[in-house]
């Protein structure tokens, strides 16, 4: 999370620096800002009569004085400690340098307001606790998986969020684990990860991972009996045999097209005929996907396709969308994830 705060007069005292209190006080902004971005309401969250949240420790460490007019960059890393307390650490720097100004810790506890006593503490600061998380799945995303709902899924490693796309928000309660809920009926090595997942149109879902695959029922909502089998095995006949040691990623058209994506190459898989195109694997930089930036055409993390027409592709900690209708991607990409599919959590205020 980051906050970009100026310094003001007011924050300074006779000798013309950030007087050090005040440098606390900015810290407390930061926060209160981290807090609205995740839908809080501050009003609210400080008047709840059913909860508190005091400070109850705080330091600050200075590395070089700060005038008015600085322009500050202020990185909050809040982490649980128990059920009732957290701490929120604070890397403060000149935002046009990125040079370190000072450091800050605040230490919470949530309480009673008339009791005093230690509780549990709420859902909403559980759910903006995960932030951290959050970001770490999205700037390295293994999957990305459409479903019939409403809702996209998106997969690192051995947890999963549900991302709104009606609200164009992360889902309350995210991350969760994959082997819980939903995928509870995973076997045990996907669980543990996927390397793509694809929603046909018969009802079916396919969700790879390695050299094999499973198939997912919509409407009994799990894996079918049988499963996992292996690539080359049954449904995806005219694989190049190097794609059956396991693929990147896979986007699926609604012409019925299948795009299965491994390194620098893909291949074309028809739904209806159920086969695989003539003339494949193409490299990806040679055909078809015109304007991907070179970094793409060299391998890719994920892919969805949305309802609107537009196709995302993910590598690293960016993404680009193609324009499913004028085969063609859209100007302005590659894109930071996070600074775009954090709407619900967070952003540069």
């Amino acid at each position: 999370m980051a906050y970009i705060r100026t310094v003001r007069f007011q924050d300074t005292d006779a000798a013309g620096v950030v007087y050090f209190a005040n440098i606390l006080t900015i810290c407390h902004e930061a926060y209160e800002a981290s807090l609205a971005a995740a839908k809080i309401n501050l009003k609210t969250f400080f008047c709840n009569p059913d909860f508190a949240i005091p400070i109850v420790h705080t330091s600050v460490d200075f590395f070089q004085p700060l005038f008015c007019g600085d322009r500050l960059l202020i990185h909050l890393m809040p982490q649980q400690i128990t059920e009732n307390t957290f701490e929120i650490n604070y890397n403060i720097l000149l935002h046009d340098s990125e040079k370190w100004v000072a450091k800050a810790i605040t230490k919470h506890v949530c309480i009673h307001p008339n009791s005093r006593i230690r509780q549990q503490l709420p859902d909403e600061i559980l759910h903006w606790l995960n932030v951290e998380t959050i970001e770490r799945i999205l700037n390295s995303v293994d999957a990305v998986v459409v479903w019939n709902n409403g809702k996209a899924y998106f997969f690192k490693d051995d947890e999963y969020l549900s991302y709104d796309l009606n609200w164009n928000c992360i889902d309350y309660g995210y991350p969760q684990k994959i082997s819980q809920g939903r995928w509870a009926s995973f076997p045990a090595r996907f669980t543990q990860g996927i390397d793509a997942g694809l929603v046909w149109n018969n009802g079916k879902a396919y969700f790879f991972k390695g050299d094999e695959y499973v198939c997912y029922d919509l409407y009994k909502d799990q894996v079918e009996a049988g499963y996992p089998q292996k690539l080359n095995s049954g449904l995806w006949v005219g694989w190049p045999k190097h794609f059956y040691s396991g693929i990147d990623t896979a986007a699926l058209w609604k012409n019925g097209k299948a795009y299965f994506f491994k390194g620098d190459e893909y291949i074309c898989y028809d739904l209806y005929r159920e086969v695989t195109e003539l003339g494949y694997p193409k490299k990806i930089a040679d055909t078809h996907w015109q304007g991907w930036p070179k970094q793409f055409t060299r391998r890719i993390d994920a892919a969805a396709v949305w309802k609107n027409g537009k196709a995302y592709f993910f590598r690293d900690d960016e993404y680009i969308c193609y324009d499913v209708n004028r085969n063609c991607t859209d100007p302005g990409y590659p894109k930071k994830i996070k600074d775009n599919w954090l709407s619900f959590w967070c952003q540069l205020l």
